[in-house]
C-alpha cells in the first residue's frame, strides 16, 4: 500500500503518493496471493469479492452503511474509491446506485470491471477525478463515503468543500480514517494529524460526529501483524509494501484512534418525487 516515509525530517519526506503510484499498486493487487491470505486470516467474515485496499471489516462497513442513511434507489458517491470493493459492498447492501471517483485510472478500470461481482452492472459507474475536483455535478449525491482515502487529498480543506458541493442538502458524508489521541503528536505521520470536526465544520458541514471502537482499531493492527507473520514475501511486491508499512505503523498505533466521521451538508433534505 503506497505510503510516505514518516521517519524522515519533514523537509526531505518522500512526496505524497501520486496517481501513478496507485496505478502501479493496483496493477499488481489482483495478483497478490499474500494480500489475499492476509485478509483470509485477519477478517475471515469479509466477503472475498470486497478485496479491500483499506482496513475494513464487515462490522465497520455496517456501521458506515447505517450512518449514511440511504434509501433504496438513491445515489452514493465513493470518494477515493480505489478498486471499488467497499463502495460496491455498501451500494449492494443499501440497494442504491454508485458513482466512484479516484485519481487512479487503473483503480477506476478495475472497479468498473468488478461491479458485476456485486450484481451492480448498470447501476455503478466509476470516473477518474481528484478528491478536490471530482467533476461531478453539484448536489448530485444522496450520500458520500470515503474509506481510508481522505488523508491523501492534496488539500484537505478543498476536498471537504468538494464533498459538500456534490452532496444534496441535508445529506451525509461518512469517512473512515484515524485521529490522534493527542493533537499534533510529533511521533505521528502528518496524515494522522487531522482534526476532523474542525476540518469539516470549516467546509460548512454540521452535526459532525467522530466515533471510535476498539474492534476497528484491532482489525487495523491485526492486518499488519498477520502480514508480518507471513514472513518472506518472495516476489509479492504488494505484501512486501504492506509489511514495510506495518513496521512503521505498529510502533505508533496506540497513539491514534481508528474512527468513523459523520457530517451533514447544510440545508433541509429535499424529498424525491417518489417520497424518499
Amino acid at each position: 500500500m503506497p505510503e510516505d516515509r514518516d521517519d524522515l525530517p519533514p523537509a526531505v519526506r518522500t512526496p505524497a503518493p501520486t496517481a501513478a503510484d496507485f496505478d502501479e499498486a493496483f496493477s499488481v493487487a489482483a495478483a497478490s496471493p499474500g494480500i489475499r491470505r492476509v485478509w483470509e486470516l485477519a477478517a475471515p467474515d469479509l466477503p472475498p469479492e470486497v478485496e479491500p485496499f483499506s482496513f475494513v471489516s464487515v462490522g465497520l462497513l455496517r456501521q458506515v452503511a447505517l450512518a449514511l442513511g440511504l434509501s433504496p434507489g438513491q445515489t452514493l458517491v465513493d470518494l477515493g474509491c480505489g478498486r471499488g470493493g467497499p463502495g460496491l459492498w455498501l451500494a449492494r447492501e443499501a440497494d442504491v446506485s454508485l458513482v466512484g471517483v479516484d485519481f487512479s485510472a487503473v483503480g477506476v478500470g478495475q472497479a468498473a470491471h468488478r461491479a458485476t461481482l456485486f450484481c451492480l452492472a448498470g447501476r455503478a459507474r466509476f470516473v477518474v477525478g481528484d478528491l478536490t475536483r471530482t467533476g461531478l455535478p453539484p448536489a448530485s449525491a444522496d450520500a458520500a463515503v470515503s474509506i481510508d482515502a481522505f488523508h491523501f487529498a492534496t488539500d484537505a480543506a478543498a476536498a471537504a468543500g468538494e464533498a459538500r458541493r456534490v452532496l444534496r442538502p441535508g445529506r451525509r458524508l461518512v469517512l473512515t480514517n484515524w485521529q490522534p489521541k493527542v493533537p499534533g503528536d510529533p511521533r505521528l505521520p502528518s496524515r494522522m494529524h487531522t482534526n476532523w470536526p474542525r476540518l469539516l465544520r470549516g467546509a460548512g458541514f454540521a452535526d459532525v460526529k467522530v466515533a471510535a471502537r476498539p474492534e476497528w482499531h484491532d482489525l487495523w493492527t491485526r492486518v499488519y501483524r498477520v502480514a508480518l507473520d507471513l514472513g518472506d514475501p518472495g516476489g509479492d511486491a504488494l505484501l512486501a509494501d504492506l509489511q514495510d508499512e506495518a513496521r512503521q505503523r505498529l510502533p505508533v498505533a496506540n497513539l491514534v484512534h481508528r474512527v468513523t466521521v459523520t457530517a451533514t451538508a447544510p440545508g433541509t433534505p429535499e424529498r424525491d418525487p417518489d417520497g424518499r
